[in-house]
């Protein structure tokens, strides 16, 4: 495993947590803005996403307190 400081963790964190906002953006309020239709594939898909990578964000965070 990748032993990282308190800072780079910190700063890993921080960094996917703002990728989530992101592609959850991209994916789903994209849609909005462009006029096309909503997608339940791509509304679920950016759900996905998110959730993917705001639990690795907190997985990370969460080795820093051990």
């Amino acid at each position: 495993m990748l032993r990282l400081t308190s800072r780079r963790r910190t700063v890993l964190v921080e960094t996917l947590r703002e990728l989530a906002n992101l592609s959850a953006g991209a994916l789903v309020l994209g849609r909005f803005v462009s006029g096309q239709s909503m997608s339940l594939w791509l509304l679920l898909a950016g759900a996905g996403i998110w959730l993917l990578l705001v639990g690795m964000a907190l997985l990370v965070a969460g080795e820093q307190d051990g």
